[in-house]
C-alpha cells in the first residue's frame, strides 16, 4: 500500500498525561525502504504553497477555456446582482462542466454561476470530497464525463466550511461526532490534519492568524484531496490524459458568493502515473505483486 502511494504510514506520539497527541508524519526516508521514487509522498511531506502558485487556471483546450469563461462570467453577474432566474426550456443542452460542490452551500450553485438550465451538471456532496469509487456520487460523475464528455469537471469549495470547522475540532478533541458524521468528516481530516501541522510551526502568526491560516490551508488542500481521489477514476484518468477533459479547482467566498478559479493539480501527472501503477499492481487482484523492475 505504501509503495503504491494508496496508503500513508504516519507516526505518532500519544502523552498519557496530558492527552495530547503529537503527530510525527511519515518516514523521513520512505522512499528508500521502498526502493523507489514516491513524488506524491515528497507533495504530502512538504510545506504546501497556497493555490497562487498553481498554473492553467483558465484551461487549456479551447472547450475548456470557453466552459470556465462562461462560468467566470456568470459569477461576475451573480457577485454585482445582475443575475436572472432561467425557466427551463425543453431543449436538449449539451452540460458543458460538471461542478462537484458541497451540499453545505446556502445558494444553488446553478445561480452561483448564472447558466442556463443544463449547462452544467451538479453533483453535490458534503464537503465537495468525491469520496470512495463505486459510491453513487463517485459514479454519478463517471457516468457524466461518460454520457456528455464535458470539457471541464470542477471541484468548487467554500472558503468558510461548516465541514472543515467540524474536522479541525474533532482533530482538537473539541468534538465527538457520531458515527455517521465521522464518515464524512474522515475524509476531511486528512486535509485538516495537514494544515493544522502546517500552521502551528509559524510561530510568527498570532492566534487569531494561526486560525486564519489553517482554515485557508485546509480548505485548499481538501480541494486538491478531492481532485487526487477523482483521478483514481479510470474514467476520469483516461479523458484526462487524452485532453478531452480538464480537472480545475475554484474556491467560493463564502461571504460574496465571488469563485475564484486556480487551475489543475499542481502534481495532477504524477498522481495519474500512481494510479496507472496501483491498477496494474492489482490487475490480478488485491494481494498482487511486481517485479522490482517493474517499479519505477
Amino acid at each position: 500500500g505504501v509503495k503504491v502511494e494508496e496508503l500513508q504510514l504516519i507516526g505518532a506520539v500519544y502523552n498519557i498525561f496530558s492527552g495530547e497527541i503529537e503527530w510525527l508524519g511519515e518516514h523521513p526516508e520512505i522512499e528508500k525502504l521502498c526502493g523507489r521514487e514516491m513524488p506524491m509522498h515528497r507533495w504530502n511531506s512538504t510545506p504546501y504553497n497556497t493555490v497562487q502558485s498553481w498554473d492553467n487556471k483558465s484551461g487549456r483546450s479551447a472547450r475548456a477555456v470557453n466552459a470556465i469563461r462562461m462560468m467566470e462570467d456568470g459569477n461576475t453577474r451573480f457577485v454585482t446582482g445582475r443575475w436572472h432566474y432561467k425557466s427551463p426550456t425543453g431543449l436538449d443542452v449539451t452540460p458543458s462542466v460538471i461542478v462537484l460542490g458541497g451540499s453545505e452551500y446556502r445558494v444553488p450553485i446553478e445561480d452561483l454561476f448564472d447558466v442556463d438550465p443544463g449547462r452544467i451538471i451538479v453533483q453535490r456532496v458534503l464537503g465537495s470530497v468525491a469520496g470512495m469509487q463505486e459510491r453513487t456520487a463517485f459514479s454519478s460523475i463517471e457516468y457524466s464525463i461518460a454520457r456528455w464528455a464535458p470539457p471541464v469537471l470542477l471541484v468548487l469549495v467554500e472558503s468558510s466550511s461548516p465541514i472543515i470547522e467540524a474536522a479541525i475540532k474533532q482533530l482538537r478533541g473539541q468534538y465527538l461526532p457520531l458515527a455517521p458524521i465521522r464518515v464524512v468528516l474522515n475524509h476531511v481530516m486528512v486535509s485538516a490534519l495537514r494544515a493544522v501541522q502546517q500552521a502551528e510551526k509559524n510561530s510568527t502568526l498570532t492566534s487569531a492568524g494561526q486560525e486564519l491560516l489553517i482554515t485557508q490551508l485546509a480548505t485548499e488542500l481538501n480541494c486538491l484531496y478531492s481532485m487526487e481521489l477523482l483521478l483514481k477514476s479510470k474514467v476520469v484518468r483516461e479523458r484526462v490524459l487524452s485532453g478531452e477533459l480538464e480537472l480545475h479547482a475554484a474556491i467560493m467566498d463564502s461571504g460574496t458568493g465571488k469563485v475564484r478559479f486556480f487551475g489543475e493539480h499542481p502534481r495532477q501527472m504524477e498522481i495519474m502515473r500512481a494510479a496507472e501503477l496501483r491498477a496494474k499492481t492489482y490487475s490480478t487482484g488485491l494481494s498482487a505483486t511486481l517485479p522490482r523492475e517493474d517499479w519505477g
